[in-house]
């Protein structure tokens, strides 16, 4: 290889897959980070890490020429820019190149030609890959636009040109409606990638989405190493992946593999990279989308069935070498499913979740393989995209690695932030992921009104209890006055002692000494426990001959519980014990729309005086990478307006105040 150090110019679980990718091949690792990464775990990881700025990313992750002297500082001869941020930067490559700096992708050209969907499709036209019917031409007038939506009919997709991740992506159901869609397409693409460019498509409703890893060297060999699926999505972005995909005809998987193989060698193409496919589920026809000029979060899966390192081979084409397999020498093995691990709320319309993660234990089994860039004590804060980790699991067939992910997710405890576990377990759940005939509409189709976390049942209540009785009186307490709260029955005369809660707005009472306890809910339902311990975070105890256990989290007022029957938290209210189902206490008031947590405001939809309905969407917030509209909570008129699009807010901040129609 060319090079010796390479500097990763990322964050999170890929920076630590490659630091370790780096290190695997002897080669010396740098990391960078801002001011909220300086004891991440990939900044340990790697060789040596250098400090480029504060937490936005604009300033430090997005800076290219901090990158660039960063790489300079610790002499490294390489640049890999992972996923995300930089990785598709046609500029930035370029800017790396004319440092003296090798580019661990493809080339400026090829990334710039790709990066545009309109450029896109017409080099899959030009190598004779099929492409999804609509308007890819460079006239963006809204005319031409309209006339030749009216050509291509409804339902159709508006998507921005250099767009992905579902922003500047709108569906058109009635035409009526389609400058208005127009219009919100073309801001969020030039808001998210600074570009307004839009393309028109046929909207493919039964839809699975297919995609091609590639690896091609700088010699002009380009091998394909099978396909994956990653059609289950919530709002455009994948949450389960899988390796190969299910119920596909050998000869459509035929034909899709020499798809993506001849439009990689149609534009001489020299790194990993992946061709991605709609395919109509309905007709079995397929359709070039787009070509991801970068490594994939998903690329795991693909590692696990065909025993190729994608991540070293990027480096090593990077540092010259050539493949030295050829395609038949490259075989599908066993099945390999992947979790997206993020720090949401699935309930809330998958809403970033923030904060310190206070307990961090991960599964250990067979099998398993676990890619994640956090640990307990890290922060997980606005500034970057929700994802904390992935869950990756390898079998002989397809539905043995589902039973196996989802053992690894049932054993998988995060406290904290919220996370999308719960909600990941009901996915593999799911009858037609299970028959694999699932769909990019599948999970709308399975939750229409949204997905609703499972509501907390008797045995977490009890458990709650039990975990907050155990944490107040343990041995090292002075007295139970000073310690427990809502003490109500002494123990003179051998009498049993007790203390009542109220949870659930109703109240609960717990009673005995020395491990053995009944703890009675309001409708008379009791639970008999015998050698209950909390330890180290641990509640362990035993009910109708069996062994439970939970993690238990007691911060301050808040009481988390994580075990065999699901996750469950809830709030003490005040110092006598009494506690309730946690997520009852709102931000603001009836009047008022505050920030539901720290980020951007980058828009403001209403002017002071303007009369709005309630619901009507009134500011929009980005944090985490994602762009989350508020609406007005009542009628009324437009009282107060504190902040102006571009500003930062803190979780809390009264953003709009509204003087309510009487």
């Amino acid at each position: 290889m060319n090079f010796s150090t390479v500097l990763i110019a990322n964050r999170g679980e890929i920076a630590l897959r490659l630091v370790r990718a780096c290190q695997g091949l002897g080669l010396r690792a740098v990391a960078v980070y801002s001011d909220a990464d300086r004891d991440a775990p990939h900044v340990i990881a790697a060789d040596t890490a250098v400090h480029i700025g504060p937490p936005e990313a604009a300033q430090s992750y997005l800076d290219g020429e901090r990158i660039i002297a960063a790489a300079k500082q610790a002499g490294a001869q390489a640049i890999h820019p992972g996923y995300g941020f930089l990785a598709e930067n046609a500029d930035f490559a370029q800017a790396c190149a004319d440092a003296g700096l090798a580019f661990v992708g493809p080339s400026p050209e090829n990334i710039a030609l790709m990066g545009s969907k309109i450029a896109a499709k017409a080099v899959a036209v030009a190598a004779n890959v099929p492409v999804v019917p609509g308007y890819y031409g460079d006239d963006q007038s809204d005319d031409r636009l309209l006339a030749e939506a009216h050509i291509i009919g409804v339902p159709l997709l508006i998507k921005a040109s250099a767009g992905g991740g579902g922003r500047g992506m709108r569906q058109v159901h009635d035409l009526s409606d389609f400058v208005a869609e127009l219009t919100a397409a073309r801001s969020e693409a030039e808001a998210a990638f600074g570009d307004s460019q839009v393309l028109l498509e046929r909207y493919v409703g039964t839809a699975r989405h297919i995609e091609v890893q590639i690896l091609a060297d700088q010699q002009g060999n380009v091998r394909h190493l099978f396909e994956r699926d990653c059609s289950l999505q919530r709002n455009h972005q994948k949450v389960i992946e899988e390796a190969p995909a299910p119920q596909l005809s050998a000869d459509v998987r035929a034909s899709i593999l020499d798809s993506a193989v001849r439009l990689t060698q149609g534009i001489g193409y020299d790194s990993a990279g992946t061709v991605e496919f709609l395919l109509d589920a309905d007709t079995g026809d397929y359709f070039f989308l787009e070509m991801n000029t970068r490594l994939q979060v998903e690329h795991p899966v693909t590692e696990a069935v065909t025993g190729i390192d994608i991540a070293a081979w990027q480096l090593r084409i990077a540092g010259g070498e050539t493949l030295p397999f050829t395609q038949d020498e490259i075989t599908c093995t066993g099945w390999s499913l992947e979790a997206r691990i993020a720090a949401e709320d699935p309930a809330n319309n998958y809403r970033p979740e923030i904060g310190e993660i206070t307990g961090y234990t991960a599964p250990d089994m067979p099998g398993l393989r676990l890619d994640s860039g956090v640990r307990a004590g890290s922060t997980v804060s606005h500034y970057y995209d929700s994802m904390l980790a992935k869950l990756i699991s390898s079998a002989r067939d397809r539905a043995s690695a589902i039973r196996l992910l989802d053992q690894g997710l049932s054993r998988f405890h995060i406290t904290g932030p919220g996370t999308n576990i719960a909600f990941s377990r009901d996915l593999l759940a799911l009858p037609d992921f299970a028959a694999g005939t699932h769909s990019t509409a599948s999970l709308g189709a399975a939750f229409p009104d949204g997905w609703c976390a499972p509501v907390p049942g008797a045995h977490q209540q009890a458990e709650a209890i039990l975990a907050c009785f155990l944490a107040q009186n343990d041995e090292g307490a002075s007295d139970p006055w000073t310690t427990l709260g809502a003490w109500r029955v002494t123990e003179p005369s051998g009498r049993r002692g007790g203390a009542i809660y109220r949870i659930n707005d109703e109240d609960a009472r717990i009673e005995g000494r020395e491990g053995r306890y009944v703890v009675t809910l309001h409708d008379g339902a009791a639970f008999d426990i015998e050698n209950a311990i909390l330890r180290d975070g641990i509640l362990s105890y035993e009910a109708d001959g069996m062994r439970h256990s939970a993690r238990v989290e007691i911060d301050d007022e808040n009481v988390s519980l994580d075990g065999q029957t699901g996750r469950a938290s809830f709030v003490v209210l005040n110092s006598d014990g009494i506690i309730q189902a946690a997520g009852e206490a709102a931000l603001g008031g009836g009047d008022q729309v505050n920030a539901p947590m720290p980020g951007l405001v980058s828009d403001v939809l209403i002017q002071t005086g303007d009369i709005v309905t309630a619901g009507q969407p009134v500011v929009v917030i980005e944090a985490m990478k994602l762009l989350q509209t508020l609406t007005a909570p009542c009628a009324g008129t437009i009282s107060q307006i504190n902040f102006s699009a571009g500003e930062n807010v803190d979780m809390g901040a009264v953003l709009i105040t509204i003087n309510p129609e009487e």
